[in-house]
């Protein structure tokens, strides 16, 4: 399995296996803690290969500086189909999120989990606008 892309987005959406990613950043900036952000969302692109067809789970976690889980893992399935002529399957997950919620400023991260082995990582920044 290889993981194309993973980034965090103004907006994404899978439209019959395109990805369609707009404004992908890694930083937010607040005048005031706590803060809600009102839209974003998570597009992945997985890429697997014939011999790795078969069923996985995925896990996505938001969690802080501490390691402290800021929402509720989402967890979902996923099932890869022998791709046709030795050629490979592509899977898009695409999450969106509303309001999401950050207690103080600093540092946050996405972290992409495939059948409970830690894949990747992606970075937030929480900055505080100092007047």
């Amino acid at each position: 399995m290889e993981i194309e892309i993973f980034t965090l987005a103004d907006f994404a959406q899978d439209n019959n296996s395109k990805l369609t990613i707009v404004g992908t950043f890694d930083s937010i900036h607040a005048k005031e803690f706590p803060t809600q952000h009102p839209a974003c969302s998570i597009a992945c692109r997985l890429r697997f290969a014939a011999k790795e067809a078969g069923a996985y789970e995925f896990k996505l976690r938001l969690i802080d500086a501490t390691g402290k889980e800021t929402i509720e893992p989402i967890t979902g399935n996923i099932n890869i189909g022998a791709p046709p002529n030795g050629q490979l399957s592509t899977i898009n997950i695409v999450i969106n999120f509303g309001q999401l919620r950050f207690e103080k400023p600093g540092r946050y991260s996405f972290e992409l989990y495939i059948d409970g082995e830690w894949k990747s990582g992606l970075p937030l920044f929480l900055n505080e606008i100092k007047s």
